[in-house]
């Protein structure tokens, strides 16, 4: 019995000395069998055994032992008060079983908050454009880095990310595309910006689904400038001066908390100024980090700071018995800065140049990952000082953790699941008001062929999973009875939703001049020159003007009901049948094809900003779906009356401030119109193709056909290091580049955070 009370005396000293460096229990039970085998047959006593251990236990345990192996040990010395005999050793056993019992009863505060990471992930945006300003028909270039909340670590668990684009205050969209991960996990792709765009600040959007569950102040805001044509009223804006107005997010830290945080010679020190009996907890938690220890008032806590994850940190103080939090605050740890270089040497005039880049953290180890680059002209790009970079934003961004959430296992609703495919959803009903009895489904992909029928079950709801098309699909489907007839049912097709967006700054609004820190930065005044003569000979979606039909004979049309010369149109058959969709045929004719808030097309004219014509098909007043459904093989004529074309007045339509859009269709043909109510035809928003970044080769100038002026020179989402943290980009100079702002951000394998901007002369 002996040597049994001395082995497990043993196991809790050596246990609760370890527990300072948290060994595995594997380490731990190796060295209890060699204690035991070094002092077996010695005598020990077993009240100064119990006294260590209390000793131990009390005063050095930093509190990284899980609740079960407390358990474990409670237990042990439990065995060991059946088997005492001696009262005062009773009364030492007893007093170790408080101490410990103080433990068991505690919440396992680590595992709660590890299950809670868990089950309730949480995802960061940070997109890197690839300057800060831009004119109208400009090209913004952008990687979306998706990264997960706690880790950092790259992520595609969403397969899909949404980018807006609306107007300074988030109101009004201007432009909504859906980018697609590639097979590496990258979200890169280029929004084309509208001609007519008036110039101003503009708020740039980016979330996933999954983020809808929480709230949209978290979604990722950036400004973008935009120099030239009409300023937005609202913003004293032009060339030369941009301005920019910021107001701090709201911070979660108390004024006058009670728990003092300081930082001193490479230690975290954290004191609670407040008288408290409860047996406190000290837990760490945010930017990777999760540390839970034992706190005695009183007393400052020390954490070594090379031991912490670099970024926000929150610390609070909890009661560990029942969970209830005494105090919370943040502070901000500060990382050591990646080693990055890029060398390379400038080069003018078209002649080629290449750039080496070398990352590796601090300590030298190289880093491994897939970066977005922006080589930029430095005489015209600055760069932008207003917004922080991917290091500030990514490290300083608050998550939406509750650690009250969190200890207690409340979760929040999930209404929105990782979207790793795309989806319809809708439901099938009687036009009867009756519900139909296991209905079918039929789904139909025109362009590849593809039927398929789903039966649903006693279920009139459906939702078609692990679709996933590209903009512009569409598909048909149709409603059917168990039968497989379509005789009074009716298919009602779910709208695609999106969300209510609430940036988190402020630009020269209402706000108080309390709220309003102004900042500015220079834009120089060649930069809407050069800017303009990219876009004129830019050649990555760019919309190019065809000039008006040429009239070589006399048109043969059909009569419109106006009896008047419109302002552009199309009659002959063969022309219609070479435009491969509505979109392209609309903007020959001087009208522009979009989408508003509800998804739906939206037609209008390129000089009267969303306002569109009105739209006749064979006479019958018609809509912009209906019209984009159709196919300009299958039209005879098209004509287009401008909205200031006063002759309209006589026929009593809203003509002269709409304008007309006037269809004919070959004869027997019907298009949309008369199709039952069990069919539907899709077109939901899909994702945006990806675009590659062109950029000229120069092998031969004697060859070169049109002038150089780019601003951004070259432009890769996708920097992919070797094992030794080295990559290497090839491009060409421009007919005036002298000087380069080269941009490199990112986040490597292992969560690094990467931001490094300097200039190649």
């Amino acid at each position: 019995m002996r040597k049994n009370i001395f082995i497990i005396l043993t196991l809790l000293m050596t246990t609760a000395v370890q527990a300072q460096t948290s060994p595995s229990y594997d380490e731990i039970k190796t060295k209890i069998h060699h204690i035991a085998e070094v002092y077996q047959g010695h005598n020990l006593n077993n009240e100064q055994a119990l006294v260590i251990v209390l000793q131990r236990l009390c005063d050095y345990y930093q509190g990284r032992m899980s609740q079960q192996k407390y358990k474990v040990i409670a237990a042990d010395i439990n065995m060991m008060k059946a088997k005492a005999t001696d009262i005062e050793q009773i009364r030492k056993i007893e007093k170790a079983l408080q101490t410990l019992q103080s433990k068991t009863d505690t919440l396992d505060i680590q595992q709660r908050i590890l299950d809670y990471y868990q089950k309730v992930p949480q995802e960061q945006i940070y997109v890197h454009t690839d300057k800060p300003y831009y004119v109208p028909g400009d090209t913004v270039w952008f990687r979306a880095h998706l990264v997960d909340a706690v880790t950092h670590t790259p992520i595609s668990r969403s397969r899909y990310v949404y980018v807006e684009l609306r107007d300074q205050h988030g109101d009004t969209l201007v432009q909504r595309i859906i980018i697609k991960c590639d097979s590496d996990g990258v979200f890169a792709n280029a929004i084309t910006l509208p001609h007519d765009i008036k110039g101003g600040c503009y708020t740039l959007a980016a979330y996933t689904q999954w983020m809808r569950n929480f709230p949209a102040e978290r979604f990722f805001y950036k400004q973008l400038f935009v120099i030239g044509n009409q300023p937005q009223a609202s913003l004293e804006f032009s060339a030369g001066k941009v301005g920019l107005y910021l107001r701090e997010t709201q911070t979660l830290v108390p004024v006058n908390s009670p728990l003092q945080i300081g930082q001193r010679k490479g230690q975290l020190l954290i004191q609670l100024n407040k008288p408290t009996d409860e047996p406190l907890s000290c837990v760490l938690y945010g930017s990777g980090n999760l540390i839970v220890a034992d706190y005695t008032q009183g007393k400052v806590l020390r954490i070594d700071s090379q031991s912490l994850c670099p970024g926000s940190l929150r610390v609070a103080m909890v009661n560990r018995q029942t969970g209830n939090i005494i105090a919370e605050s943040q502070t901000f740890i500060e990382g050591d800065t990646p080693q990055v270089t890029i060398s390379g040497k400038a080069q003018s005039d078209n002649d080629p140049m290449e750039l080496n880049i070398d990352i590796a953290d601090a300590e030298g180890k190289p880093l491994n990952g897939k970066f977005s680059l922006s080589i930029t002209d430095y005489n015209v790009v600055n760069p932008d000082t207003l917004q922080p970079a991917i290091d500030k934003y990514l490290g300083r961004q608050p998550t939406d953790y509750s650690l009250a959430n969190m200890l207690t296992g409340t979760y929040p609703r999930i209404d929105y699941s990782f979207q790793t495919s795309q989806t319809i959803s809708g439901s099938i009903n009687s036009t009867l008001l009756k519900k139909v009895k296991r209905p079918k489904l039929m789904l139909i992909h025109p362009e590849t062929g593809l039927r398929e029928t789903f039966e649903l079950g006693d279920s009139t709801r459906f939702t078609i999973n692990g679709l996933d098309y590209p903009d512009g699909t569409t598909y048909l489907l149709e409603g059917m009875r168990r039968t497989g007839s379509p005789r009074l049912v009716q298919l009602d097709i779910d709208p695609m939703t999106f969300p209510v967006l609430h940036p988190t700054f402020n630009v020269h609004s209402n706000a108080t001049l309390s709220e309003r820190e102004p900042s500015t930065f220079n834009v120089p005044e060649s930069f809407v020159k050069q800017a303009k003569e990219q876009v004129m000979y830019g050649s990555v979606d760019r919309e190019i003007e065809l000039p008006e039909v040429v009239k070589e004979k006399k048109r043969q049309r059909k009569e419109n009901r106006m009896k008047i010369e419109p302002f552009k149109a199309l009659y002959d058959n063969p022309r219609l049948n070479n435009f491969n969709s509505m979109e392209i045929l609309l903007n020959t004719l001087g009208l522009k094809v979009g989408r508003d808030e509800d998804n739906s097309y939206k037609i209008s004219s390129w000089t009267l900003a969303n306002i569109g014509p009105l739209i006749y098909i064979d006479d019958v007043e018609s809509n912009a779906e209906e019209l984009m459904f159709l196919e300009p093989a299958n039209i005879m004529s098209i004509e287009y009356f401008k909205h200031n074309d006063s002759r309209l007045l006589a026929y009593r339509w809203d003509g002269p401030t709409k304008g007309v859009l006037s269809v004919y269709l070959k004869p027997g043909y019907t298009g949309r119109r008369g199709k039952p109510l069990s069919m539907a035809t899709i077109h939901q928003q899909g994702w945006k193709p990806n675009v590659e970044f062109f950029s000229p080769q120069y092998t031969d100038k004697s060859q070169k056909a049109r002038p150089d002026h780019r601003t951004t020179l070259y432009w890769n989402p996708k920097v992919t290091t070797d094992a030794n943290g080295k990559a290497s980009v090839k491009f060409y100079a421009s007919d005036i580049s002298k000087r380069y702002l080269v941009t490199l951000e990112g986040v490597s394998n292992d969560g690094t955070i990467v931001h490094q901007q300097q200039v190649i002369e």
